[in-house]
This record gives structure tokens, sequence and C-alpha cells, in this order.
């Protein structure tokens, strides 16, 4: 008689350190269940940081890719969430530094992608038109902090993981950046 092997299911309450334990010893669902969790956060983030939608795609898709190639890469992770967003942002910036010459070619004279859009809040298009604006004028340590926490839902503790910052200094940021996107949005409503 085969010997019929039980395996638990992977539930919405376990933690993506469980996850990833259960997905380095062949659980296939347990990394379904980490790129469902995380997916549409880290493409809203790479797009926020790209501008161009195949680029944010590419970028996403890349970082999955090498997760499932080298699961062990994650096994040393503190905080999955922060590992995930960290090494996107390592991924976008290094594309960046690749491409820098081509992508300033490429985008001179194009409209940038938005930075929020209608469909990643509760906001009407006109009222994410107004938000991305405000969020292109804030400077990049700024912004990159907001976009954080809008799509990775990140503690500051975890935003200072991926950024390599003090956590007072994430803090900070984004106390400053919310206090003058609050200004710049009050004043285009009065």
């Amino acid at each position: 008689m085969p010997r019929l092997w039980i395996v638990p299911l992977v539930t919405k309450t376990d933690s993506d350190q469980d996850l990833v334990a259960r997905f380095c010893a062949g659980d296939r669902d347990a990394f379904a269940e980490l790129y469902r969790r995380h997916r549409h956060g880290l493409y809203g983030y790479a797009l926020s940081m790209c501008a161009d939608e195949a680029h944010a795609a590419d970028a996403t898709q890349d970082l999955w890719l090498r997760l499932i190639e080298d699961p062990a890469r994650l096994q040393s992770a503190r905080n999955v969430r922060a590992y995930l967003y960290g090494g996107l942002r390592n991924s976008v910036l290094d594309e960046f530094r690749r491409r820098s010459r081509e992508r300033k070619a490429l985008h001179e004279g194009q409209p940038a992608t938005m930075l929020v859009k209608p469909r990643d809040t509760m906001t009407s298009g006109e009222e994410a038109d107004r938000l991305d604006s405000a969020l292109r004028r804030l400077p990049e340590d700024q912004r990159e902090v907001v976009l954080l926490k809008i799509y990775g839902e990140l503690t500051f503790a975890e935003v200072a993981d991926v950024l390599k910052e003090n956590a007072k200094t994430v803090e900070s940021r984004h106390r400053l950046a919310l206090e003058k996107l609050r200004e710049w949005l009050s004043g285009e409503m009065a």
C-alpha cells in the first residue's frame, strides 16, 4: 500500500517566515501564497520607480524568478517583506544605472507614468492625478518612503531596512512628506 503524505494546507494566517521555510522544503503552495500576498504591492512599487509598465513588470518578474531558482536567498532574511522590497529596489536601481542614457532618450518628451493610479486607490481619476502631481514634487528620498508605505504597507523599520537608513530618519522623511502633501493638496482644494 502506498504511503500517503499529509501536507498541511497553506493558510492566510501563516507568517511569511513560515511560508519561506515551507517553500524551501519544496512546498509550491507556500510560494504561491507568498506571491499572492506581495505581487501587487511589489509591482506598484516597481512601477512608481520605473515609470514604465513593461520595465516594472520585468523587474518584478525577475525578482520572483530569482527566488524560484534559489529559494535559499529568502531563508536568511530576517524580514521577508523588507527583503522582497529591498531586492526589487536594488534590481530597479541597477537597471537604471545600466540604461541611464538609453532611458533618457526614450522618455524625453513623453509623459511620465503616474505614481498613483485610480485603480491603486479609492480615489477618482482627478484625485489620483492631483496626488500623483503632489508626489512628484516631493524630494526623491521622501517620495520613496511614502511609496514604500503605500505599496509595501511596510513599517518604518522595514522601510529603513529596504533603504539602508535609520528608522528615525525614515519616520522624519515620512512626516515631512505628509506635511507637504497635506499643504499642497489642501491648497488645490481652496
